[in-house]
């Protein structure tokens, strides 16, 4: 889901960069809502997604009611602040078309109709896991499973976090402009992470450890295994980069004198 919708976004605000296409800018974000709720309401049917997609060429013609169908909003709905509602001859309305009838778009949407979503676990690879295992770095075996096991444990002993309050009781929120759709959205803010499990896991790990000699304490069996892998593509040690220097001038001067 969340990557059919970015790929949505993607493609809406291509489409705004075009002087023609402006009037699409302030609606990529109800556009990509009304897919949100398209595919969350559908209850498994494609036929029932595929006519509540439809639905939004008719309603940003602001014709709320059409044969066949109509909105699902409460009735006497306004012109959000913002918005204009987009004529059917226009150029804006015609590159919006096509998008939402695109062949290639409607004939996978029928994965989405369980609105099955992946953001938590988005989330856990974004905000957690990258801070024990950047990707920049490089670990054994036994080093990153320690680390994953780390991050897992710091991403479920913090899950219920609330919402960062102030002095009125107001939670706070953090507010950014999107890049692609160029409109203001908000986020909450977690109270701070406390790490009240550390001293306890610190603990466990000196109990287990403590009398126990240090030969017991060896990679697995598993990191083992890995070690007998080559340690690059050519499967050869690194033969030193002054030496591959140099074959790499004697190459260029070799194919300068064949030349003359």
């Amino acid at each position: 889901m969340w990557h059919k919708a970015k790929k949505l976004a993607v493609t809406m605000a291509d489409i705004t960069k075009k002087s023609a296409c402006r009037q699409l800018l302030p609606w990529i974000r109800p556009i990509i809502n009304h897919f949100w709720w398209s595919c969350s309401t559908c209850r498994g049917s494609v036929d029932t997604l595929l006519k509540w997609w439809m639905a939004i060429l008719h309603h940003i013609n602001n014709k709320h009611i059409w044969p066949g169908g109509r909105c699902r909003h409460p009735e006497g709905v306004t012109e959000i602040e913002n918005k204009k509602w987009l004529e059917r001859d226009s150029e804006a309305f015609k590159q919006l078309r096509k998008v939402v009838t695109n062949r290639e778009w409607c004939g996978t949407i029928h994965f989405y109709t369980n609105c099955k979503q992946t953001w938590a676990i988005e989330n856990f690879f974004s905000h957690t896991l990258l801070h024990y295992c950047p990707k920049a770095n490089s670990y054994s075996y036994d080093s990153y499973r320690i680390r994953n096991i780390l991050a897992v444990m710091d991403h479920s002993n913090h899950l219920g976090r609330m919402p960062q309050v102030g002095d009125d009781d107001d939670s706070y929120a953090q507010a950014q402009v999107s890049r692609r759709t160029k409109q203001w959205v908000a986020y909450e803010r977690k109270t701070p992470k406390d790490f009240k499990y550390i001293p306890d896991l610190m603990a466990a790990c000196l109990h287990k450890t403590y009398g126990v000699p240090e030969k017991l304490f060896s990679k697995s069996r598993k990191s083992l295994e890995l070690d007998k892998v080559a340690k690059n593509l050519s499967g050869d040690k690194n033969p030193r980069s002054r030496l591959l220097l140099a074959e790499m001038k004697s190459r260029k001067n070799t194919g300068t004198d064949a030349s003359q």
